[in-house]
Formats: structure tokens, C-alpha cells, sequence
């Protein structure tokens, strides 16, 4: 009891931008960092009864930049593999629980444009890359203190835009089911940081023993296709700091990936590409190519333009 009121007592850590950049990455431009997890992804409905869809496994590469104004950029790539909830293997094909009476299947058109309803699909690993944000020179966070000198606090992210899945409304797309409700994206992210406080007051460039929790709603994945339900996602992760570079990942198959499929995620960006955050797994699935690898079967995550 005394260690939770010795928390409850210990005033509150103010973490500016150069702080949180220490935490979540490194001041050091040359720097590399890398952020692994794991966990599960659930769906669920009003009066259902949640279950595991996925177990997943990925990583986050980032470099962070100072930019003249004080702010930042943090610059990444992103690598998420959806594995069996049973025996944990990386996930090729995925069968569809929600594409019957109940719940309509997405409709695609084939070459006779005759309607097929997918009840299995291509799985479409998580390969966003780049990712960038923007934290402002004025961002400030509020860590509480938590037992045994450690410091925790949250970020929320709540996330609305036009769906890039949404067409020129064209009846016969093949992803003309993402147009009128459908036609917007939202979800909500947070983030939770765990850190010693310790390591904080040091001089170091990066706060090495961060620790992430990560939750997320969205609707289902565009390559579950099944647009029109009103079932959602529910991602629970947890993870921490890689201490080194991408050989000292936990997850073999997220190593086996960047070996022999994404060499490229072996470090981080070194300038922002564009303005906005980047790649997303919707608009990646927009991609002509992306959909067409989908739609004939292929292995993701597709392998680095040559």
C-alpha cells in the first residue's frame, strides 16, 4: 500500500516534444528505432460476443528529425503479419465468418460480370511504408507515476477522413460497395508510454526501456471484404523498444520478412516524403497493383520494387 501512495503523492511529469522524442524514439538523426509488439485483433457487434480474428506480430522503424520551427518529424515504415488465433502461423488465406445471409459479402465483378461473393480472401500483411508525423514544438504530455519509479501517460488519436477505398461511384467497381456510408473512414488509436523515470533525467539521445500499449477500433480490413457490416475491430497490443537493430527483433517471422521480402525496413527514412502521414493499409489496398496482386492470389507482403 505505501508503494501505491508513494505513487499517487509524486507529482506529475511535464513531457515536452524533446522528451517525448527521447521516449517514443531518439534525438539522434542517425538513429534508427525500432518498436516491436504483439497481440490480437477482435471483432465484434452490438450484442455479440467479442472473438479473436487475429494474433499479430510487427514492428515500427522510425527516425526522428528536428524541423527549424522546434517540431518534429517522425519518419517510419510499418510492418504488422495477422497470424492463426490457434496455432500462431503467418496467415496466407483468410475465411470469411461474416460474408452469409447475415451479413453481405463483398460483391465482385469478374470478367463475365457476374457477382461473386468472397468467403475466403488473400491476407494483406500490413506494409505501410512511409509512415510520418508531424509533433508539433508545443506538444506537452502529462506522465502520472506509477509503482517502482516508473512514469506513464496516453495518446489519442482519433482518426476521420474520406475513404480512399471509396470510386468515382462507378456500379461496376469492384469497390463500388465502399461509396455512400461507407465512403468515410474513422477509427480511434491510442497509445500508452511506460518509461523508467530514471532514464528520463539522463543525458541520454533515447529513453531505451519504453514500453507500448496500443489499442485501436476500425472497421474491418479491406482485404475481409466485407464492406457493408456493421461488425468492427478492436486491435490490443503491447510492446517495447528493440535494444539494437532489426537482427535483434523478437518475432521470426517479422526477421524472415525483412531478409527476404523488405530489406528496406532494415532502417528508417531519412527525409519526409510528401506532406501527411503517409501510407495507410487502405490506401495501400487502393493501389491498382496492391488490389490486382489481391485479387490473384499473391503472397504479402509484396516484395520491394526492384
Amino acid at each position: 500500500m505505501a508503494r501505491i501512495a508513494e505513487a499517487v503523492t509524486t507529482p506529475a511529469l511535464q513531457i515536452g516534444v524533446e522528451d517525448f522524442i527521447r521516449i517514443r524514439a531518439s534525438t539522434d538523426e542517425g538513429q534508427s528505432t525500432i518498436v516491436e509488439w504483439q497481440g490480437q485483433v477482435l471483432s465484434y457487434k452490438a450484442g455479440d460476443v467479442p472473438a479473436v480474428v487475429f494474433n499479430v506480430q510487427g514492428i515500427n522503424i522510425a527516425r526522428a528529425k528536428k524541423v527549424s520551427d522546434g517540431s518534429y518529424d517522425l519518419l517510419g515504415r510499418e510492418l504488422q503479419l495477422y497470424l492463426d488465433p490457434v496455432t500462431n502461423e503467418v496467415l496466407r488465406v483468410w475465411h470469411n465468418p461474416y460474408s452469409g445471409k447475415e451479413v453481405p459479402g463483398w460483391s465482385l465483378y469478374n470478367a463475365q460480370d457476374h457477382i461473386k461473393i468472397i468467403h475466403h480472401s488473400t491476407v494483406v500483411h500490413v506494409a505501410n511504408n512511409p509512415v510520418q508525423q508531424k509533433i508539433p514544438q508545443g506538444a506537452a504530455y502529462q506522465a502520472r507515476a506509477q509503482p517502482g519509479g516508473t512514469y506513464t501517460f496516453s495518446v489519442n488519436i482519433p482518426l476521420a477522413y474520406p475513404n480512399p477505398l471509396n470510386p468515382s461511384a462507378d456500379p461496376k467497381s469492384p469497390l463500388y460497395p465502399y461509396s455512400g456510408p461507407q465512403a468515410r473512414y474513422s477509427a480511434i488509436e491510442s497509445f500508452t508510454f511506460t518509461f523508467p523515470a530514471s532514464e528520463l533525467s539522463g543525458p541520454t539521445n533515447s529513453v531505451p526501456s519504453t514500453q507500448v500499449y496500443w489499442t485501436r477500433t476500425s472497421p474491418l480490413l479491406p482485404f475481409m471484404a466485407t464492406p457493408a457490416t456493421d461488425v468492427s475491430l478492436l486491435f490490443v497490443a503491447s510492446g517495447a523498444k528493440v535494444d539494437g537493430g532489426w537482427e535483434n527483433i523478437a518475432s521470426a517471422a517479422v526477421r524472415q520478412v525483412i531478409e527476404e521480402r523488405l530489406p528496406v525496413y532494415k532502417d528508417a527514412p531519412t527525409e519526409r516524403d510528401g506532406p501527411g502521414g503517409g501510407v495507410s493499409s487502405w490506401s495501400y489496398f487502393a493501389r491498382p497493383e496492391v488490389f490486382q496482386a489481391y485479387l490473384n492470389g499473391a503472397t504479402f507482403p509484396l516484395p520491394d520494387p526492384a
